[in-house]
């Protein structure tokens, strides 16, 4: 058995059918668009990998500007990223 890589249901696994269950899983999965990077983001990410960090967060933290600007910002302390603590 194998797992459609567009809906996700199970089905029997043959040479034809390797990833998809039917044609259409197939053709859906063509034709969902990808996102792509402007050219913006491209230059961007050229002065990221040229740039020096004071740490691996600070840089992440960077990317993720980049990259998804609508999630909520790494909170950073000293450079570094703040992890909460449970206690």
């Amino acid at each position: 058995m194998g797992t459609c890589s567009f809906c996700g249901a199970a089905f029997p696994r043959t040479r034809r059918t390797r990833k998809y269950c039917t044609n259409r899983c197939r053709t859906n999965a063509c034709l969902v668009k990808k996102p792509r990077l402007r050219a913006a983001e491209v230059e961007a990410l050229h002065e990221v990998l040229s740039a020096e960090f004071a740490s691996v967060d600070a840089m992440r933290e960077k990317l993720r500007t980049i990259l998804a600007p609508e999630l909520p910002p790494i909170p950073l302390v000293d450079g570094r990223a703040a992890v909460p603590r449970l206690d």
